[in-house]
């Protein structure tokens, strides 16, 4: 018996979380197991919530979500060893990086049938990201790598996705359509896949495109200076916690929500070299 395997990618903010929180709490009747880049960004329902330990959530209907290991190859043996494996396999991809590469994966691990790559495509953004110098490149070979293309955000834009739904077709020959409740069952029937062509060609990598930072404090940030350079910050994403509030960023748009006071940490992410890190770090070290 083998166990499916499905790849969820798509660009930076594209709605990949959504999707993966819709999951884990949906009616689909699998034992599903989901390993994500970022367990924070992942809200589940605290009702759902068995057992928190170590890098593992575990749900109380069957589902789990754990947090993506560097050795991906070494976590999907370990999966598909199990007495008892999930019904399913979801790993999300890097926003940064190609879904392809993590379908070589699975390929890898006795008993893991690839079941299909989906990528996740923002309707309000795409016409303008397909065009940009830096990441127009990595959408479309995310798009080209897809078995099926996810519409997300179309209730965003004028004409309900029309728009991006022709652009992505004249891209790929994949289906497209919004993830509604059948969709996202469909992602979970195990039906076998193939590589996609486009995943022979030379891969991109995230470091080849994007710069990152990671800020850390003992005591919260003030707001003031953080939200004053998120308003003239070139950044693509955002994301953490200023010690006193969660932060989300994609694009333009941020939010800034209470939370429980900790240690302040934040990553943010921008096309390499459009951001002076030094300049970024002494805003918030110098005394007010």
């Amino acid at each position: 018996m083998t166990l499916p395997l499905t790849i969820l990618g798509g660009y930076l903010g594209a709605g990949k979380t959504t999707l993966i929180n819709k999951l884990l709490s949906g009616h689909h009747g699998k034992r599903l197991t989901v390993l994500v880049n970022d367990f924070g960004a992942v809200n589940i329902d605290a009702d759902l919530i068995t057992e928190h330990k170590g890098d593992t959530i575990s749900l109380a209907n069957g589902c789990a979500c754990c947090q993506l290991q560097d050795d991906a190859l070494k976590q999907l043996q370990e999966l598909a060893a199990l007495d008892t494996p999930p019904d399913h396999i979801l790993v999300e991809a890097s926003g940064a990086g190609e879904p392809a590469r993590l379908a070589y994966l699975g390929f890898g691990v006795s008993g893991l049938q690839l079941s299909g790559i989906y990528v996740a495509i923002d309707a309000e953004t795409i016409a303008t990201k397909q065009h940009d110098k830096f990441t127009g490149k990595l959408i479309k070979r995310q798009i080209a790598q897809a078995d099926f293309c996810l519409l997300t955000k179309a209730d965003l834009t004028d004409d309900e996705g029309a728009a991006a739904h022709d652009l992505i077709a004249r891209l790929t020959d994949a289906p497209i359509a919004e993830p509604d409740e059948k969709v996202l069952a469909d992602m979970l029937s195990g039906v076998p896949s193939a590589l996609p062509q486009a995943a022979a060609d030379a891969p991109l990598f995230a470091d080849e495109l994007f710069d990152s930072f990671t800020l850390t404090a003992d005591a919260p940030l003030q707001i003031e200076k953080l939200t004053a350079l998120l308003d003239t910050l070139p950044l693509v994403r955002a994301k953490g916690h200023t010690g006193r509030h969660r932060l989300q960023l994609v694009g333009q748009r941020y939010t800034l929500i209470e939370a429980d006071t900790r240690r302040a940490e934040l990553v943010f992410i921008a096309e390499k070299g459009k951001v002076d890190w030094g300049e970024v770090e002494v805003a918030f070290t110098a005394q007010p």
